[in-house]
């Protein structure tokens, strides 16, 4: 049994894209312009400030408030720091450095107020147990985070809600008064999971979500920034559990109360999106289809979670929408890019994990991504892509390799994979376990190289290592484990 899928990008899908290495400076500057074809055949026009099928985009966990009672509706004041603004400058630092300069995205959680999840709708204040003993406030903190962040190939934004209120919220009796809270049929304040859900459609009616917007821009440079994520931005609360012999969530009207639809929320989704978009300003978020009627394809560019199956991969490229992580088959096949949020929580200092994470999903996924989805092709013993360039990507029980042209870029957690963010000219090895004296063929177009210079890659830099010959057209290495090489013809 045999199953293929072709992918009709050539035919529907028309992308003007720039590739190259997109620095700190000059990343917003360097918009992309997508048309697409929808699935009417209707051509929608779409400019994004960041490619973020080429750029790691990553979260930073800064604080989280302290909460009193099992549902978390209202803090005590109280905050749990992991990281200040002033630590998560040597985090970029060094990140920027185990991934070579890669264009990045960095959204903090839990800057606001007592840190994350803390006194929604309202996001106009800094946590103060956050801030540089040398500024006044941390607002002023988190304005010299992201200028500061620029040297290291990294824009840094914020991780925001549109969707909970809680009670102690600043913002809480404006948004009562103005049944902006969703409410039962009865008239009662509808509970949510994490406190209170907002109805899109009433805010947006009321004026009240461009007036968050816009206070939110006035207040710090996310325009500059041109991109924001929005943390939860469902389309309906969550009521109930998902699984076996568990109740499904309800897709419901967030309100009853006002009798909107679904599609009333939906459409002041999209509203908002645009409005963002007017701004200059991209906005990502968790998922694209989870407690949502639409994926908004062509307002969203990336997810956190990647929540399509195949059908969505042959069909948008990653161009035009992409993750986030996708810890299905489908990631190995199409490419899955790394959270590092747990990563640096866990670890701010030695990063004890990235590198792994980095190598054997974001730089393959990074990879990909330039690539044209042409085909997929299934059997009782497989399961293949195979991308424009001749490159394959194939599932076989536990065995999970990469080839171009037949030759081996990645096999299970061993990489040798060209670095293009950097140049045409440079690879990657790695190995998650370590091996001695593997063989490895270099490139066609380096066929003129007959010696390489390698270095290692740590948390302080690039270091030389030495000098080896390449015999052959092949590069026999030997890596310890968790090791980052460069690879480089020598010059």
């Amino acid at each position: 049994m045999c199953a293929i899928i072709h992918s009709r990008l050539v035919t529907k899908i028309r992308l003007i894209l720039a590739f190259g290495l997109i620095s700190a400076s000059n990343t917003h500057a360097q918009n992309r312009d997508t048309l697409y074809f929808d699935a009417s055949g209707n051509q929608q026009h779409i400019k994004w400030q960041h490619r973020y099928d080429q750029t790691l985009t990553l979260k930073l966990f800064m604080s989280q408030a302290d909460y009193e009672g099992k549902q978390k509706r209202k803090d005590n004041g109280k905050t749990k720091v992991y990281v200040n603004f002033e630590q998560a400058l040597d985090i970029i630092k060094k990140i920027d450095n185990l991934t070579l300069g890669m264009p990045k995205i960095i959204y903090l959680v839990g800057w606001q107020y007592n840190g994350h999840d803390s006194k929604y709708p309202a996001f106009f204040e800094g946590n103060k147990a956050l801030k540089r003993p040398q500024d006044k406030n941390a607002l002023e903190s988190l304005k010299w985070l992201m200028e500061a962040a620029k040297k290291y190939h990294t824009t840094v934004s914020i991780h925001i809600n549109m969707f909970d209120a809680y009670e102690d919220s600043p913002l809480w009796d404006t948004y009562v008064k103005n049944n902006i809270i969703a409410r039962h049929t009865n008239g009662n304040l509808r509970r949510g999971e994490w406190g209170y859900p907002i109805s899109y459609a009433q805010e947006w009616k009321t004026g009240f979500a461009q007036k968050r917007i816009d206070s939110l821009c006035a207040l710090l440079p996310i325009t500059e920034a041109g991109t924001i994520h929005i943390d939860a931005f469902h389309t309906w609360p969550p009521i109930g559990e998902e699984g076996p012999g568990k109740r499904p969530f309800l897709k419901a009207p967030t309100s009853p109360f006002l009798n909107f639809s679904i599609q009333d929320e939906t459409q002041a989704q999209k509203s908002i999106y645009k409005y963002w978009a007017s701004k200059g300003i991209d906005v990502t978020s968790e998922g694209a289809t989870f407690l949502r009627q639409d994926a908004f394809e062509g307002y969203q560019p990336m997810v956190w979670w990647v929540d399509w199956g195949l059908k969505e991969y042959m069909k948008w490229p990653a161009s035009f929408y992409t993750g986030g992580e996708d810890r299905s088959i489908n990631g190995k096949l199409f490419g899955s890019s790394m959270h590092g949020e747990d990563i640096i929580m866990k670890d701010p200092e030695n990063l004890s994990g990235f590198k792994a994470q980095f190598c054997t999903s974001a730089i393959i996924w990074y990879y990909l991504n330039r690539l044209e989805r042409q085909k997929y092709v299934a059997n009782d013993t497989a399961k293949k892509v195979f991308f424009s360039n001749n490159v394959v990507t194939a599932v076989a029980g536990s065995e999970y390799t990469i080839t171009k042209n037949n030759r081996i870029l990645v096999e299970n957690e061993n990489v040798f994979i060209p670095a293009l963010w950097i140049d045409n000219t440079t690879i990657i090895a790695y190995s998650k376990t370590g091996y001695k004296n593997k063989t490895w063929q270099l490139p066609k177009d380096w066929h003129h190289v007959t010696q390489v210079t390698i270095e290692e890659i740590s948390l302080s830099g690039q270091k030389t290592i030495n000098n080896h010959k390449t015999p052959n057209g092949q590069l026999n290495l030997s890596l310890a484990p968790d090791q980052i090489l460069l690879i480089t013809p020598k010059r």
